[in-house]
């Protein structure tokens, strides 16, 4: 399965084609890159492809080793010399960066979801992205297209949301910085032309230039260090009249009810929100983007109705909806003269005009 994907990757550190690395003349287990002399290996048919700051110690190292072991044949000695400074490379990164302080959290959410066989309730945030997705396919067939879901979770996204609208051409590509989270969506999805690749969505994302005609962010950005600055970033992998598609989380006033009005759960480590002055900044013509649909929602309001009636909110589509456009009906009047009214959530859809 992964052997048709071969030729979609590249170095995140230099852009070169990556070269499988295959054993028993049928089993890739490691891509590497001939010009940096580094590997990047392959677990349970999911190729880990991290750029060099990203690279993790305790996931990667013993992959690493195995295929050292595995490629004891003289044939392979150059590959070996590859194993060898890729070790060396691994055994600095013993201390997690930022991206994964957030997987421990989230992995742990999805190990336990895995063992549960669950499926989380997504209806609140569906119903939202609906009239998202909608605006897309009016204007764009997703049939026979590459779609990229960066930071895709457990796939809820593409599953209830855009695989209606493909058919046994489209590609998507679901990449996650979360091994666990990946093996969940895998577990869930029933797209057959679907790939996943463990990677960072801070540093540069191991696929060809001018590849993806639709490119996701649900809910990612804000988990980010570079928050809003990796639109720009992977504009390049976006074809020219290709779609960007936002959901996101945004800065508001601080609010004095949030102790209330926040759910009591555990959060991960990072939970900024991003800056919406430096979203739209990303998004303007002279950055190669024209925003084509937006709307701002998630105000107080709809956040203490979700609070006190989220039972029946999640299980009635009309009473939801009713309060989401009543929510979208105050941002636009009361969240423009009173800070505490803002939305706290947009949603919007771009297009690549250059």
């Amino acid at each position: 399965m992964l052997k048709k994907f071969s030729k979609l990757f590249v170095c995140p550190d230099c852009k070169e084609n990556l070269k499988e690395i295959v054993f028993s003349k049928k089993i890739i287990i490691g891509f590497y890159c001939e010009k940096c002399g580094i590997i990047f290996p392959v677990k349970d048919g999911i190729p880990i492809i991290l750029a060099k700051e990203a690279r993790n110690f305790n996931l990667e190292y013993p992959l690493i080793k195995i295929i050292k072991r595995k490629l004891s044949n003289n044939s392979f000695r150059e590959i070996r010399r590859f194993a060898k400074r890729t070790l060396a490379l691994l055994t600095s990164k013993k201390t997690l960066t930022w991206e994964w302080e957030d997987e421990q959290f989230w992995s742990r959410k999805y190990v336990k979801q895995m063992i549960a066989r669950t499926q989380k309730n997504w209806n609140d945030r569906i119903w939202q992205r609906e009239i998202l997705v909608k605006e897309l396919t009016d204007r764009f067939s997703l049939e026979g297209k590459t779609i990229l879901s960066v930071g895709c979770g457990e796939g809820q996204n593409f599953r209830f949301l855009l695989k209606k609208y493909c058919d046994e051409n489209s590609l998507h590509i679901a990449t996650d910085i979360s091994f666990e989270a990946l093996k969940l969506n895998r577990s869930f999805n029933t797209h057959k032309n679907s790939l996943y690749v463990l990677c960072s969505a801070d540093y540069e994302l191991p696929f060809p230039d001018n590849t993806i005609d639709v490119l996701c962010y649900f809910g990612i950005l804000h988990h980010t260090k570079n928050k809003s600055d990796n639109i720009q970033k992977d504009k390049r992998l976006l074809r020219k009249s290709g779609y960007l598609i936002l959901a996101e989380a945004v800065d508001r006033p601080t609010l004095s009810l949030t102790s209330w009005l926040m759910p009591k759960e555990e959060t991960s480590a990072h939970e900024e929100r991003v800056r919406k002055q430096s979203l739209f900044a990303q998004l303007t013509r002279k950055r190669g983007f024209e925003v084509v649909f937006v709307r701002e929602e998630g105000t107080p309001f709809f956040t203490g109705m979700m609070k006190t009636l989220r039972n029946a909110m999640l299980c009635n589509k009309q009473l939801f909806l009713f309060v989401l456009n009543l929510d979208v009906l105050i941002a636009k009047t009361f969240g423009r003269i009173i800070p505490f009214f803002r939305a706290g959530e947009i949603i919007l859809l771009a297009r690549r005009i250059n």
